[in-house]
Protein backbone atom coordinates (compact mmCIF):
# COMPACT_ATOMS: atom_id res chain seq x y z
CA UNK A 1 0.00 0.00 0.00
CA UNK A 2 2.80 2.38 0.90
CA UNK A 3 5.53 1.51 -1.58
CA UNK A 4 3.46 0.38 -4.59
CA UNK A 5 0.16 2.29 -4.51
CA UNK A 6 1.30 5.13 -2.19
CA UNK A 7 -2.10 5.20 -0.50
CA UNK A 8 -0.89 6.83 2.78
CA UNK A 9 0.93 9.53 0.84
CA UNK A 10 -2.18 10.28 -1.23
CA UNK A 11 -4.38 10.45 1.88
CA UNK A 12 -2.01 13.02 3.36
CA UNK A 13 -2.62 15.20 0.29
CA UNK A 14 -6.40 15.30 0.86
CA UNK A 15 -7.91 18.70 1.63
CA UNK A 16 -9.42 18.80 5.11
CA UNK A 17 -12.58 20.91 4.94
CA UNK A 18 -13.78 20.09 8.46
CA UNK A 19 -14.40 22.94 10.88
CA UNK A 20 -13.05 20.90 13.79
CA UNK A 21 -9.65 19.35 13.17
CA UNK A 22 -8.69 18.02 16.57
CA UNK A 23 -8.01 14.60 14.99
CA UNK A 24 -5.81 14.63 11.84
CA UNK A 25 -7.74 13.59 8.74
CA UNK A 26 -5.15 10.90 8.01
CA UNK A 27 -5.84 9.23 11.37
CA UNK A 28 -9.49 8.90 10.39
CA UNK A 29 -9.33 7.95 6.70
CA UNK A 30 -6.46 5.45 6.84
CA UNK A 31 -7.92 3.19 9.57
CA UNK A 32 -11.38 3.29 7.94
CA UNK A 33 -9.92 2.33 4.54
CA UNK A 34 -8.02 -0.61 6.08
CA UNK A 35 -11.13 -1.62 8.02
CA UNK A 36 -13.09 -1.83 4.76
CA UNK A 37 -10.30 -3.60 2.87
CA UNK A 38 -10.25 -6.24 5.60
CA UNK A 39 -13.98 -6.67 4.86
CA UNK A 40 -15.16 -6.15 8.42
CA UNK A 41 -18.86 -5.53 8.57
CA UNK A 42 -19.66 -2.70 10.97
CA UNK A 43 -18.26 0.25 12.85
CA UNK A 44 -21.63 1.96 13.17
CA UNK A 45 -21.21 2.57 16.89
CA UNK A 46 -18.08 4.65 16.28
CA UNK A 47 -20.16 7.31 14.58
CA UNK A 48 -23.38 6.89 16.52
CA UNK A 49 -24.90 10.09 17.86
CA UNK A 50 -28.46 10.99 18.83
CA UNK A 51 -30.30 12.80 16.06
CA UNK A 52 -33.80 13.16 14.71
CA UNK A 53 -35.17 10.56 12.30
CA UNK A 54 -35.87 13.21 9.66
CA UNK A 55 -32.23 14.33 9.75
CA UNK A 56 -30.97 10.75 9.56
CA UNK A 57 -33.14 10.00 6.51
CA UNK A 58 -32.74 13.29 4.64
CA UNK A 59 -30.45 11.81 1.95
CA UNK A 60 -32.34 8.50 1.59
CA UNK A 61 -34.44 7.36 -1.34
CA UNK A 62 -37.82 5.88 -0.40
CA UNK A 63 -40.47 3.50 -1.68
CA UNK A 64 -43.65 1.89 -0.44
CA UNK A 65 -43.53 -1.81 0.41
CA UNK A 66 -46.45 -4.13 -0.32
CA UNK A 67 -47.29 -3.95 3.39
CA UNK A 68 -47.84 -0.21 3.11
CA UNK A 69 -44.70 0.61 5.08
CA UNK A 70 -42.17 3.09 3.69
CA UNK A 71 -38.68 1.70 3.05
CA UNK A 72 -35.67 4.03 3.07
CA UNK A 73 -32.46 3.16 1.25
CA UNK A 74 -29.43 4.48 -0.63
CA UNK A 75 -28.61 3.73 -4.25
CA UNK A 76 -25.81 4.57 -6.64
CA UNK A 77 -24.75 4.11 -10.27
CA UNK A 78 -21.37 2.44 -10.82
CA UNK A 79 -19.01 2.47 -13.81
CA UNK A 80 -16.59 -0.47 -13.89
CA UNK A 81 -14.08 -1.93 -16.34
CA UNK A 82 -15.37 -5.22 -17.78
CA UNK A 83 -13.68 -7.93 -19.80
CA UNK A 84 -10.13 -8.83 -18.82
CA UNK A 85 -9.28 -8.63 -15.11
CA UNK A 86 -8.73 -6.61 -13.00
CA UNK A 87 -12.27 -5.22 -12.91
CA UNK A 88 -11.62 -1.77 -11.48
CA UNK A 89 -14.36 0.64 -10.41
CA UNK A 90 -13.88 3.92 -12.30
CA UNK A 91 -16.47 5.86 -10.36
CA UNK A 92 -19.88 5.91 -8.71
CA UNK A 93 -22.65 8.45 -8.34
CA UNK A 94 -25.20 8.50 -5.54
CA UNK A 95 -28.82 8.99 -6.58
CA UNK A 96 -30.55 11.94 -4.94
CA UNK A 97 -33.80 11.76 -2.95
CA UNK A 98 -37.17 13.28 -3.74
CA UNK A 99 -37.20 16.79 -5.12
CA UNK A 100 -40.08 19.19 -5.70
CA UNK A 101 -41.64 16.81 -8.22
CA UNK A 102 -42.08 14.18 -5.52
CA UNK A 103 -39.89 11.62 -7.29
CA UNK A 104 -36.54 10.17 -6.34
CA UNK A 105 -33.81 10.64 -8.90
CA UNK A 106 -33.68 7.85 -11.48
CA UNK A 107 -30.74 5.68 -12.52
CA UNK A 108 -30.58 7.32 -15.95
CA UNK A 109 -30.10 10.78 -14.46
CA UNK A 110 -27.36 9.50 -12.17
CA UNK A 111 -25.75 7.62 -15.05
CA UNK A 112 -25.57 10.72 -17.26
CA UNK A 113 -24.08 12.75 -14.42
CA UNK A 114 -21.50 10.02 -13.73
CA UNK A 115 -20.37 9.97 -17.40
CA UNK A 116 -19.87 13.74 -17.38
CA UNK A 117 -18.00 13.68 -14.07
CA UNK A 118 -15.68 10.86 -15.18
CA UNK A 119 -14.93 12.77 -18.39
CA UNK A 120 -14.19 15.94 -16.42
CA UNK A 121 -12.03 14.10 -13.88
CA UNK A 122 -10.09 11.72 -16.15
CA UNK A 123 -10.47 12.99 -19.71
CA UNK A 124 -10.86 10.08 -22.13
CA UNK A 125 -11.55 7.35 -19.55
CA UNK A 126 -13.04 4.71 -21.90
CA UNK A 127 -13.82 3.91 -25.52
CA UNK A 128 -17.14 2.07 -25.16
CA UNK A 129 -19.85 2.03 -22.49
CA UNK A 130 -21.78 -1.26 -22.26
CA UNK A 131 -25.16 -0.88 -20.54
CA UNK A 132 -28.42 -2.66 -19.78
CA UNK A 133 -31.71 -1.98 -21.56
CA UNK A 134 -32.66 0.83 -19.15
CA UNK A 135 -30.02 3.02 -20.80
CA UNK A 136 -31.47 2.70 -24.32
CA UNK A 137 -32.50 6.31 -24.13
CA UNK A 138 -31.81 9.19 -26.54
CA UNK A 139 -30.46 11.65 -23.90
CA UNK A 140 -28.08 8.98 -22.55
CA UNK A 141 -26.78 8.08 -26.04
CA UNK A 142 -26.35 11.80 -26.75
CA UNK A 143 -24.31 12.23 -23.54
CA UNK A 144 -22.05 9.34 -24.59
CA UNK A 145 -21.38 10.78 -28.03
CA UNK A 146 -20.87 14.32 -26.71
CA UNK A 147 -18.19 12.95 -24.37
CA UNK A 148 -16.35 11.01 -27.09
CA UNK A 149 -17.79 7.60 -26.16
CA UNK A 150 -19.56 4.84 -28.06
CA UNK A 151 -22.40 2.74 -26.63
CA UNK A 152 -23.40 -0.92 -26.71
CA UNK A 153 -26.83 -1.20 -25.09
CA UNK A 154 -29.18 -4.14 -24.57
CA UNK A 155 -32.53 -4.03 -26.39
CA UNK A 156 -35.38 -5.91 -24.70
CA UNK A 157 -38.64 -4.02 -25.07
CA UNK A 158 -40.54 -5.37 -28.09
CA UNK A 159 -42.79 -2.29 -27.98
CA UNK A 160 -39.92 0.01 -28.93
CA UNK A 161 -40.20 1.38 -32.45
CA UNK A 162 -36.55 0.58 -33.16
CA UNK A 163 -37.21 -3.06 -32.18
CA UNK A 164 -40.25 -3.33 -34.44
CA UNK A 165 -38.50 -1.67 -37.40
CA UNK A 166 -35.53 -4.02 -37.11
CA UNK A 167 -37.64 -7.13 -36.55
CA UNK A 168 -39.66 -6.45 -39.69
CA UNK A 169 -36.45 -6.37 -41.76
CA UNK A 170 -34.86 -9.34 -40.00
CA UNK A 171 -37.93 -11.48 -40.71
CA UNK A 172 -37.20 -10.93 -44.40
CA UNK A 173 -33.64 -12.14 -43.71
CA UNK A 174 -32.20 -8.70 -44.41
CA UNK A 175 -28.91 -8.23 -42.60
CA UNK A 176 -28.38 -12.00 -42.21
CA UNK A 177 -24.74 -12.74 -41.40
CA UNK A 178 -22.63 -15.88 -41.18
CA UNK A 179 -23.31 -17.92 -38.04
CA UNK A 180 -20.52 -18.52 -35.53
CA UNK A 181 -19.85 -20.85 -32.62
CA UNK A 182 -19.01 -19.95 -29.04
CA UNK A 183 -18.16 -23.13 -27.18
CA UNK A 184 -21.13 -25.42 -27.78
CA UNK A 185 -23.43 -22.56 -28.76
CA UNK A 186 -24.35 -21.94 -32.35
CA UNK A 187 -25.18 -18.27 -32.86
CA UNK A 188 -27.12 -16.89 -35.82
CA UNK A 189 -26.83 -13.16 -36.51
CA UNK A 190 -28.85 -10.38 -38.16
CA UNK A 191 -27.11 -7.01 -38.32
CA UNK A 192 -28.36 -3.74 -39.87
CA UNK A 193 -27.45 -0.06 -39.52
CA UNK A 194 -29.18 3.26 -40.18
CA UNK A 195 -31.94 3.12 -37.55
CA UNK A 196 -33.21 6.28 -35.86
CA UNK A 197 -34.49 7.09 -32.39
CA UNK A 198 -36.53 10.19 -31.56
CA UNK A 199 -34.34 12.85 -29.98
CA UNK A 200 -31.10 11.16 -31.08
CA UNK A 201 -29.33 12.65 -34.13
CA UNK A 202 -27.00 9.67 -34.48
CA UNK A 203 -27.66 6.66 -36.71
CA UNK A 204 -27.93 3.44 -34.74
CA UNK A 205 -27.11 -0.17 -35.51
CA UNK A 206 -29.29 -3.07 -34.34
CA UNK A 207 -27.95 -6.61 -33.99
CA UNK A 208 -30.05 -9.71 -33.20
CA UNK A 209 -28.45 -12.96 -31.99
CA UNK A 210 -30.18 -16.34 -31.94
CA UNK A 211 -28.26 -18.62 -29.56
CA UNK A 212 -28.87 -22.40 -29.75
CA UNK A 213 -27.35 -25.13 -27.58
CA UNK A 214 -28.14 -28.40 -25.86
CA UNK A 215 -28.74 -28.45 -22.11
CA UNK A 216 -29.43 -31.72 -20.29
CA UNK A 217 -30.11 -33.35 -23.65
CA UNK A 218 -32.71 -30.74 -24.64
CA UNK A 219 -32.50 -28.16 -27.40
CA UNK A 220 -32.37 -24.67 -25.88
CA UNK A 221 -32.51 -21.28 -27.54
CA UNK A 222 -32.39 -17.61 -26.65
CA UNK A 223 -32.57 -14.33 -28.56
CA UNK A 224 -30.41 -11.38 -27.57
CA UNK A 225 -30.71 -7.92 -29.10
CA UNK A 226 -28.47 -4.89 -28.82
CA UNK A 227 -28.24 -1.36 -30.14
CA UNK A 228 -24.87 0.27 -30.75
CA UNK A 229 -23.32 3.46 -32.07
CA UNK A 230 -20.30 1.46 -33.28
CA UNK A 231 -20.50 1.29 -37.05
CA UNK A 232 -17.61 -1.01 -37.92
CA UNK A 233 -17.18 -3.33 -34.91
CA UNK A 234 -17.42 -7.04 -35.74
CA UNK A 235 -20.73 -8.55 -34.60
CA UNK A 236 -18.83 -11.33 -32.78
CA UNK A 237 -16.98 -8.68 -30.76
CA UNK A 238 -20.28 -6.97 -29.93
CA UNK A 239 -21.72 -10.29 -28.71
CA UNK A 240 -18.70 -10.72 -26.44
CA UNK A 241 -19.03 -7.18 -25.10
CA UNK A 242 -22.67 -7.65 -24.15
CA UNK A 243 -21.99 -10.97 -22.44
CA UNK A 244 -19.07 -9.40 -20.59
CA UNK A 245 -21.50 -6.90 -19.08
CA UNK A 246 -22.28 -9.62 -16.54
CA UNK A 247 -18.77 -9.05 -15.12
CA UNK A 248 -20.15 -6.07 -13.26
CA UNK A 249 -22.89 -8.26 -11.75
CA UNK A 250 -20.79 -11.34 -10.97
CA UNK A 251 -17.39 -9.82 -10.17
CA UNK A 252 -18.48 -6.34 -9.19
CA UNK A 253 -21.76 -6.16 -7.32
CA UNK A 254 -21.47 -9.71 -5.99
CA UNK A 255 -18.05 -8.96 -4.50
CA UNK A 256 -19.16 -5.62 -3.09
CA UNK A 257 -22.30 -7.04 -1.48
CA UNK A 258 -20.88 -10.36 -0.26
CA UNK A 259 -17.38 -9.48 0.89
CA UNK A 260 -17.37 -5.70 1.29
CA UNK A 261 -20.84 -5.47 2.90
CA UNK A 262 -21.84 -2.64 0.56
CA UNK A 263 -25.51 -3.13 1.50
CA UNK A 264 -24.67 -2.32 5.12
CA UNK A 265 -25.15 1.30 6.17
CA UNK A 266 -21.91 1.94 8.09
CA UNK A 267 -22.67 5.58 8.79
CA UNK A 268 -25.68 7.59 7.60
CA UNK A 269 -23.75 10.86 7.73
CA UNK A 270 -21.06 9.62 5.35
CA UNK A 271 -22.68 7.06 3.03
CA UNK A 272 -21.04 8.37 -0.15
CA UNK A 273 -17.63 8.73 1.50
CA UNK A 274 -17.78 5.19 2.87
CA UNK A 275 -18.82 3.76 -0.50
CA UNK A 276 -15.97 5.61 -2.20
CA UNK A 277 -13.56 4.11 0.36
CA UNK A 278 -15.08 0.65 -0.28
CA UNK A 279 -14.45 1.22 -4.01
CA UNK A 280 -10.83 2.19 -3.36
CA UNK A 281 -10.37 -0.88 -1.15
CA UNK A 282 -11.97 -3.07 -3.84
CA UNK A 283 -9.70 -1.61 -6.53
CA UNK A 284 -6.52 -2.05 -4.46
CA UNK A 285 -7.36 -5.72 -3.84
CA UNK A 286 -8.19 -6.35 -7.51
CA UNK A 287 -4.92 -4.75 -8.59
CA UNK A 288 -3.04 -6.72 -5.94
CA UNK A 289 -4.59 -10.03 -7.08
CA UNK A 290 -4.14 -9.57 -10.82
CA UNK A 291 -1.09 -7.32 -11.06
CA UNK A 292 1.08 -8.13 -8.03
CA UNK A 293 0.02 -11.72 -7.30
CA UNK A 294 0.63 -13.03 -10.81
CA UNK A 295 -0.25 -16.63 -10.03
CA UNK A 296 -3.79 -15.84 -8.83
CA UNK A 297 -5.50 -15.85 -12.24
CA UNK A 298 -6.17 -19.46 -13.20
CA UNK A 299 -4.66 -20.83 -9.98
CA UNK A 300 -7.93 -22.15 -8.57
CA UNK A 301 -7.20 -20.43 -5.25
CA UNK A 302 -10.41 -19.10 -3.71
CA UNK A 303 -10.83 -15.44 -2.82
CA UNK A 304 -11.52 -16.53 0.76
CA UNK A 305 -8.06 -18.11 0.97
CA UNK A 306 -6.49 -15.02 -0.59
CA UNK A 307 -8.42 -12.91 1.91
CA UNK A 308 -6.79 -14.76 4.83
CA UNK A 309 -3.34 -14.17 3.34
CA UNK A 310 -4.22 -10.55 2.64
CA UNK A 311 -5.39 -9.99 6.22
CA UNK A 312 -2.25 -11.62 7.62
CA UNK A 313 -0.09 -9.33 5.51
CA UNK A 314 -2.04 -6.22 6.46
CA UNK A 315 -2.11 -6.98 10.18
CA UNK A 316 1.63 -6.67 10.63
CA UNK A 317 3.91 -4.31 12.47
CA UNK A 318 4.44 -2.32 9.25
CA UNK A 319 0.72 -1.64 8.95
CA UNK A 320 0.57 -0.68 12.61
CA UNK A 321 3.32 1.83 11.86
CA UNK A 322 1.28 3.21 8.93
CA UNK A 323 -1.80 3.54 11.12
CA UNK A 324 0.11 5.25 13.89
CA UNK A 325 2.06 7.49 11.55
CA UNK A 326 1.33 11.17 12.03
CA UNK A 327 -0.72 12.31 9.11
CA UNK A 328 -1.02 15.97 9.91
Amino acid sequence: MKSIYKIPQKIKCLTDERKRKSIPLFNIVMPVLLFLMLQYESFHTIFSAPESMSKRLKNCLSRKKHTGETEYFYRSVVCMIIGKSPHVILGQEMLKPRDGSGKDEGELTGGKRLIEQLKKRHGHFADVIVADALYLNAPFINILKENGLEGVIRLKDERRMIFQDAERLFKQDEGKKASFWKGKKKIEVWDLSGFKMEGCPYKLRVVRYHEQWKENGKETERFMWLVTTLEAADYRVLWEMMHRRWDIEENGFHQLKTYYHAKHCYCRDAVETIFNLISIGFNVRELYLYRRSRNFAGSGISRKSINRIFCDELLTEKVKQILCEKGG
